[in-house]
């Protein structure tokens, strides 16, 4: 057989899957021809598919060396340093391919992928519209283009190329994922819930599309507990069952007085809500009582990320791993007590949890059940998870006296007094994500505005709002119950957190949403000195805010009813010094009130985690 035939039959082996024959071929090639540079470069793309891709980098830079004209050689190097999370590497690579082929198109998706990876989304969409331009049929390339602009919130462009990739390939998940999370953000939640399942049907074990329905069925008006309970369960059914193990044994001794091994599982650990509420629990942890370990399965580390560093004994980057794989590590690590932050949002991992890696297993900052029967417990508070709810949970709720905390922000003053003084007239605001202004949401906001006629309504987020694919949905249901549109002010991005809250100083009360309530929102309005107005319902996420208004002796802002709610606004701009007193001092009221307080908090779930620890040391360390 010449060199030239054998090379014919390892390709061949190579694409029918027959790797170890491949590799075979293309060794016994390099044997006669040390330098031959297509066998070096397949031999070093099927490393990396055997799971050896350091291994391989040697033979694509041989194929290199040999024939550095070929972009097919620089891509494919480009893609195993991606693997490698050497990022900045394989983007010189990548970079190389498309100066060496300018005109293939999967040369320019490829370095927008790259881009992508390092946050660098301005470059990696011009890249995909390079990608697009050369080949307007390219589905692949519209879906990564449409998500880039979503990111950058440019909801209508990015709507319309989801839109071409689902014309060209209707059965493509990631397109139908990505036109459902746009639809999220957008406020199209019917939508949203539809592609979801449509992503479903076509990878009923895509973990992530099934995560997000749930969050999307959160955010959805009219949804009952009994039936968000059912979804989650189904969750389970779908996603986590098929990874129970058959039995679970530990080597953790069973000691209930020693110091005790937490491991927090997350991909908030960094400029992110979670990670905000969670640092300062953190830093405050008794080191003599707790040892930390976290897996952070986070891309872009930050000076967020590098606090927890600091505070960890153990410290896991998970991003790649698959599931199994980051189980594994937290076995290995002798964990005690697992904590999973948010598990059904964002890059989170919830069905590390199902593979039972830790004796107990706790879901914490999750607004809902994690629907698994894996996970025992769920950190709650009374007012998140009354004693009497109809809210279904698998794992036992655990309630703190209070739940929320944030550490105080270095932020302007609020402003003494109510601006309707000067303004002569009310004006609210919500800086909540458009996700969370539900039909029934905008439809109570407009009764508020139809109550007190001359007040205005101001929104905000990043500046999503700004785009028409937001607004337009909110003016049409407005206009929808008599609301004229040019009582709605729509506010841009500005730059910096000091910034951001300013703004407030032109607000008089804040209206928070429902059935997601506001939480980093609810607290930045209340520290800049401006009430929130809230209607909590029967479930966690809609509780939210009434959770943290509750320790703060502000009760009288959590309305029973949707007329109460009207009520509540109409009485406190009708009544300018009693919102005078209680705008005032707010800021040291909640400075002073456990929601700023972490060496309490940390003290209290200590004190959680040592009782079921000596409930499991009791009773379940031979399960």
């Amino acid at each position: 057989m010449t060199v030239d035939e054998a090379m014919e039959q390892a390709i061949l082996h190579h694409k029918a899957g027959r790797l170890a024959e491949a590799e075979r071929l293309y060794r016994a090639i390099l044997e006669a021809l040390p330098d031959h540079p297509a066998a070096n470069h397949f031999l070093g793309i099927l490393a990396g598919q055997t799971g050896h891709a350091e291994a391989g980098l040697a033979y694509l830079q041989a194929a290199i060396q040999a024939r550095p004209d070929m972009a097919a050689y620089h891509a494919a190097l480009g893609r195993a340093l991606r693997s490698l999370q050497r990022l900045d590497e394989a983007l010189a690579c990548h970079a190389k391919a498309v100066e060496l082929q300018p005109d293939r198109a999967e040369g320019h998706a490829e370095m927008g992928e790259i881009l992508t990876d390092l946050g660098r989304n301005p470059e990696a969409a011009e890249c995909y519209r390079r990608a697009v331009a050369l080949r307007p049929d390219y589905a692949e390339a519209h879906c990564d283009l449409g998500g880039i602009l979503r990111d950058l919130g440019q909801f209508q462009d990015s709507l319309d190329h989801f839109g071409k990739a689902l014309a060209l390939r209707p059965d493509m998940a990631a397109a139908n994922y990505n036109m459902a999370t746009a639809c999220t953000d957008t406020g199209n939640l019917d939508q949203a819930v539809a592609c979801f399942r449509r992503t479903l049907d076509i990878v009923p074990n895509l973990t992530r599309a099934h995560s997000s329905l749930l969050t999307a069925l959160l955010y959805q008006s009219g949804q009952s507990a009994a039936t968000l309970f059912a979804e989650h369960r189904r969750f389970e059914d779908m996603q986590a069952r098929r990874h129970y193990p058959v039995s679970a044994s530990f080597a953790n001794p069973p000691d209930p007085h020693r110091r005790l091994r937490i491991g927090y599982l997350s991909g908030d650990l960094r400029r992110h809500p979670v990670g905000r509420n969670l640092i300062a629990l953190v830093e405050a942890h008794d080191r003599d009582k707790v040892e930390l370990f976290f897996y952070a399965n986070v891309l872009l580390a930050d000076e967020m990320t590098e606090r927890f560093r600091r505070r960890a004994d153990g410290w896991r980057m998970v991003a790649g791993l698959e599931d199994g794989a980051v189980a594994d590590l937290i076995r290995a690590d002798g964990i005690d007590i697992l904590v999973t932050l948010a598990g059904h949002f964002d890059n989170n991992r919830p069905l590390v949890a199902a593979f039972r890696p830790a004796p107990v297993q706790i879901s914490f900052h999750d607004p809902a059940t994690s629907g698994l029967e894996a996970m025992d417990y769920l950190i709650a508070d009374p007012v998140l998870a009354p004693r009497h709810t109809r809210e279904g949970f698998t794992e036992r709720p655990i309630r703190l006296p209070s739940f929320y905390l944030h550490e105080p922000i270095a932020a302007p003053p609020p402003a003494p007094m109510p601006p309707l003084l000067a303004n002569g007239h009310p004006t609210f605001v919500s800086f909540n994500n458009p996700a969370k202004l539900s039909d029934a949401t905008l439809a109570l906001w407009a009764k508020v505005l139809g109550r007190l006629p001359t007040a205005r309504l101001s929104l905000k987020y990043k500046n999503w709002f700004t785009s028409p694919a937001v607004h337009d949905r909110v003016f049409k249901i407005m206009e929808a119950h008599g609301i004229d549109r040019r009582r709605i002010d729509i506010l841009g991005h500005v730059e910096g957190l000091s910034e951001h809250l300013g703004l407030y100083r032109d607000f008089d009360l804040a209206l928070d949403p429902f059935p997601f309530n506001g939480s980093t929102t609810t607290f930045e309005a209340l520290w800049m000195g401006v009430p929130v107005v809230t209607l909590p319902g029967e479930t966690m996420v809609s509780r939210w805010s009434a959770s943290i208004l509750t320790p703060l002796g502000l009760t009288s802002l959590i309305a029973v009813s949707p007329d109460d709610y009207v009520d509540i606004c109409e009485a406190l701009c009708a009544n300018p010094d009693r919102l005078t007193v209680l705008r005032s001092g707010l800021r040291e009221r909640i400075a002073a009130s456990p929601l700023c307080n972490p060496r309490l908090r940390a003290r209290q779930l200590e004190r959680i985690y040592g009782a079921v620890w000596r409930r499991w040391c009791r009773n379940d360390h031979d399960a």
